[in-house]
């Protein structure tokens, strides 16, 4: 059996979702820049979701033509993520519906724990990325925030052992992954993330009009704003952004823009940020605009002069990286994987420390020093250009290559 069919799993969240919305965030960047790029390399690829709403078609297709299969498992509906399970064996059975695969390349524990089981029914080799790791999460929780369930745990130390291949995205992440779930470190892959530069790139010449009109007034002589881009949940952590812009004194303070909805359940959430603002007085300073689109994300970063990165734990931060393609620099929280897509004082800034004063000194201080600020633009642009998805396809392309290699050795004669 050679490799020709692929099938990129991603159970709980339909590719074609618009990051910042819901459940979707990188994951779903991720997933389909990889099966774009894995189909230009020659391979057939599908995209392979959970039907979750009635308009939801059988097949629908990304920008670049990849197919996406919706399978119907459970009701045409969202369903939240600890709800999934129940809808498990019908994912199972759709999944098995379909011609066969030569190998399965699940995103994240749920998808692993629908396709693992197909994959070894059928002989084929499974591949797993887990995007978030449990334990490592568990580890850095947001206050308040609840744990991962042991269910969970358990499932991704199965997925990692059983599986032909981990991908992880960061050495940093790797060594979670072997060091929780006792994984062999052979069978666990860094493959860094890309980044479509021809999306994200810093402010030129021949750039359009604005596509975007910030929803509160700004002041000409005001400096540029500062932007929080994701989903909306206590781990991204934006209460930390709203504390910090308080300890900036009024006459300096840049517009906070915080972009994304709230994630299912964490609406609670979403309203303790409103009131957060009204408590400190920044009614003036701190704008919410919600979901974006691809396009306006990207003209979001570019516009302004910081994208801020307060989450308790990243596994990467895609984010970051798109954002340095920008030429718009990075402060963030010195978490987990957030060390390989920002270089400290050379594309951003990482913080060792969650205290808002803290934060809003190295806010202040970088938008206080154009020339600091230009340097750390620079070098930011030329580290992304160092990422590219079609790298990200071709190293993914290689475990899919060793793993197919390695079942054809050990399938009985």
């Amino acid at each position: 059996m050679g490799l020709k069919r692929v099938g990129l799993v991603s159970l709980h969240t339909s590719p074609l979702a618009t990051p910042g919305s819901g459940d979707a965030g990188g994951l779903n960047v991720y997933v389909v820049a990889l099966a774009e790029q894995l189909a230009a390399l020659g391979l057939e690829v599908e995209l392979l979701t959970r039907a979750a709403s009635p308009d939801h078609p059988e097949t629908g297709y990304t920008s670049a033509g990849v197919p996406v299969r919706f399978l119907r498992a459970g009701p045409a509906e969202p369903v939240p993520k600890d709800d999934l399970a129940r809808h498990m064996n019908a994912f199972r059975d759709a999944l098995r519906a379909l011609p066969r695969f030569d190998l399965l390349h699940s995103h994240y524990w749920l998808s692993g724990a629908g396709a693992l089981m197909v994959a070894e029914e059928q002989g084929i080799p499974h591949i797993q990325s887990l995007h978030t790791v449990a334990a490592l999460k568990n580890e850095h929780l947001a206050p308040g925030d609840r744990p991962e369930p042991n269910e969970r745990l358990w499932a991704e130390q199965r997925l990692v052992q059983d599986s032909a291949a981990t991908i992880a995205s960061t050495l940093e992440e790797a060594r979670a992954i072997v060091q929780a779930y006792d994984a062999e470190t052979l069978r666990v892959k860094i493959v860094p993330p890309g980044v479509d530069t021809g999306l994200f790139h810093p402010v030129r010449q021949v750039d359009g009009p604005r596509i975007f009109d910030w929803p509160a007034p700004v002041d000409e002589e005001r400096r540029r704003g500062i932007l929080v881009l994701g989903r909306i949940q206590p781990l991204k952590g934006q209460d930390l952004a709203i504390r910090a812009l308080a300890e900036i004194p009024a006459e300096r303070r840049p517009l906070l823009t915080i972009a994304g909805a709230p994630t299912p359940g964490e609406k609670k959430y979403e309203k303790s940020l409103h009131t957060l603002v009204d408590e400190l007085g920044l009614a003036d300073d701190v704008v919410f605009v919600g979901t974006q689109t691809r396009d306006v994300a990207a003209e979001l970063i570019r516009q302004s002069a910081l994208l801020l990165i307060p989450s308790h734990s990243e596994t990467f931060g895609l984010v970051a990286l798109e954002a340095a393609a920008s030429g718009t620099p990075v402060i963030a929280s010195r978490s987990t994987g957030t060390g390989s897509s920002v270089i400290h004082r050379s594309t951003g800034v990482l913080l060792g420390t969650r205290d808002p004063a803290a934060w809003g000194q190295a806010i202040d201080e970088l938008l206080s020093d154009p020339r600091q600020l230009g340097a750390l633009s620079l070098k930011a642009t030329r580290h992304a250009l160092q990422h590219t998805w079609k790298l990200t396809a071709e190293l993914t392309m290689v475990a899919y290559r060793d793993a197919v290699r390695e079942n054809q050795w050990l399938r009985p004669r």
